[in-house]
């Protein structure tokens, strides 16, 4: 039998069916309910951790969830609609506005899961760039996958100049293959590599031989006299 029942006072019995499932798991509320008074009552408030915080469980292991949630904050933050078409409206603004060409990208979501995504190396040298340019490009760099230690990259470059100097962002989907970020030559000049492969028909491994060679490569450059 299915018993309906109107609520004329729905704040307060939800309130109530709130501290009942709290006393089910052992919590307890202190003062109990309260009477409603036709206003909303704010009854706990979660507060996320920092962009700092979270960058490195969203960079490290390239989570793309993180990346979803980050691009539609991003929007809301920004336009107040969370919604991806505003997220890409002001990412393309800012691509812009760090010197990118308009046609050397294409925003469709936060993921870069979408293949409506598209981006050159040379926008990406843009971003890297500004991103560099930063007060607060450490966070941003630290929470990138090292080379031969951590995230993505984390077995590759060993045993070369690149291990522990590379910290780079790697992308992938099927035939599509990247890797961008910041290389420290041997003389202590930081560089922006950007290297991207798309419809390759050898295997993954060999592409990125390629991008590890150059990552190699210029960790053990001097580029001063």
């Amino acid at each position: 039998m299915v018993v309906e029942i109107t609520f004329r006072r729905q704040t307060e019995a939800y309130i109530a069916a709130l501290l009942e499932a709290f006393a089910a798991r052992g919590i307890t509320v202190e003062n109990g309910p309260v009477a409603s008074d036709g206003f909303d009552r704010t009854l706990f408030t979660m507060l996320s951790p920092t962009l700092g915080e979270v960058l490195p469980y969203f960079e490290k292991p390239s989570q793309n969830q993180i990346g979803e949630i980050l691009f539609k904050t991003l929007a809301l933050e920004k336009t107040g609609v969370g919604r991806a078409d505003s997220a890409a409206h002001v990412v393309e603004r800012q691509m812009l506005a760090w010197g990118a060409a308009p046609d050397g990208f294409a925003v469709r979501d936060g993921s870069g899961l979408s293949r409506h995504d598209y981006v050159s190396p040379r926008t990406l040298v843009h971003a890297l760039d500004a991103i560099r340019l930063h007060p607060d490009f450490k966070l941003f760099y630290d929470a990138m996958p090292i080379a031969g230690v951590d995230g993505t990259i984390r077995n590759r470059m060993k045993g070369t100049p690149a291990q522990g100097n590379v910290h780079g962002k790697t992308g992938t989907l099927d035939k599509a293959r990247s890797l961008s970020g910041y290389v420290t030559t041997a003389d202590g000049r930081m560089l922006i590599i950007s290297a991207l492969c798309n419809n390759y028909v050898t295997p993954t491994r060999r592409v990125d031989r390629v991008t590890d060679a150059l990552g190699a490569y210029l960790a053990a450059m001097r580029l001063s006299p």
